[in-house]
């Protein structure tokens, strides 16, 4: 079924789950400019929260949703390019495609070709698959808007929740300009919490990456304490780096009680396939995966990441 036979056979009001990050966020300013509805950010990973409000259909977007974390039972549309579930509830649409990102999905169900939203999509391009992704979309609005404003857009958008910060004022942002220019010059309260945001990540990247990473077997241990979830960006800089290894880093979060984790790999490691070895289970891609963990976990964790190398 088409969506816009979907949308016929579901008038009714909508709300959108959606992920907190650039692909997250974009694919929800570019459901929100189209459709009007409601939406929502999912602030953790592991599981879908209750709907925040009424609805009689819901969207997901760039939510990996296995079938036991539907806490509702509407007629849902899932737009993704994580895993789908193998038994999706009935009355489900599912709009999915693993080798492009969710705002790049959301943007060809919802706009035309040439819409003028369509730098919003390139964001989460940029964010999620980066700039060298064959996408005729991407290519057209580096060509148009150059690959530094698109750039600082992103790293603006992604730095509400690396700051362990309010997501909603990025949406703000992304729903309040018209283009990446006037929203890089903007003084807009969104766009001067977003600045603020990011001067935060930054510290705390440069005190992340002074830690130098453990090995055992093909795995990379990253550890280190911050109230910023910025482990992925640690995990990105240090995968460049590391292409014989599974970068794992564990953000010790100084504010919460969890371990936040972060792995990429290179090449044919399977992030995923090979942290099992040491009992840790990750959710995402075979090579950008996550997880959260309580402490006591991750203790457990580390046990079986030092005895690595006698593990067969």
């Amino acid at each position: 079924m088409a969506l816009e036979e979907w949308l016929a056979r579901h008038p009714g009001p909508a709300t959108a789950l959606h992920d907190f990050d650039a692909d997250g966020l974009a694919a929800a300013a570019l459901w929100k400019l189209r459709l009007g509805g409601t939406t929502q950010v999912v602030r953790t990973r592991q599981n879908l929260p209750e709907l925040a409000n009424p609805a009689e259909s819901v969207f997901l977007l760039d939510l990996s949703c296995p079938e036991d974390r539907f806490p509702w039972e509407l007629p849902t549309v899932v737009i993704d390019h994580h895993p789908l579930p193998q038994r999706p509830p009935a009355q489900t649409l599912l709009i999915h495609d693993t080798a492009r990102c969710s705002a790049w999905l959301t943007y060809e169900a919802l706009w035309p070709e040439d819409s003028p939203h369509a730098w919003i999509a390139a964001l989460g391009i940029l964010s999620d698959l980066g700039d060298s992704m064959p996408s005729p979309l991407l290519q057209s609005q580096l060509e148009r808007w150059g690959m530094n404003p698109l750039r600082q857009l992103t790293s603006l958008i992604n730095s509400a929740h690396r700051a362990a910060g309010d997501c909603d004022q990025a949406l703000l942002a992304l729903l309040g300009h018209h283009s990446p220019s006037e929203m890089l010059r903007s003084d807009h309260p969104s766009l001067v919490y977003l600045r603020e945001c990011q001067r935060k990540v930054r510290k705390r990247l440069g005190q992340a990456k002074q830690i130098s990473p453990v090995k055992r077997g093909r795995i990379a241990l990253v550890q280190f304490e911050s109230d910023c979830p910025v482990q992925s960006v640690i995990a990105q800089i240090w995968k460049s780096r590391l292409a014989e290894h599974v970068v794992l880093v564990a953000n010790r979060r100084s504010d919460t009680a969890e371990v936040q984790i972060s792995a990429r790999s290179r090449g044919a490691l399977d992030a995923g396939k090979i942290l099992a070895q040491i009992g840790l289970t990750v959710r995402g891609h075979a090579q950008s995966a996550g997880a959260v963990l309580k402490p006591e976990q991750w203790e457990q964790i580390l046990e079986n990441f030092y005895a690595y190398p006698h593990q067969r």
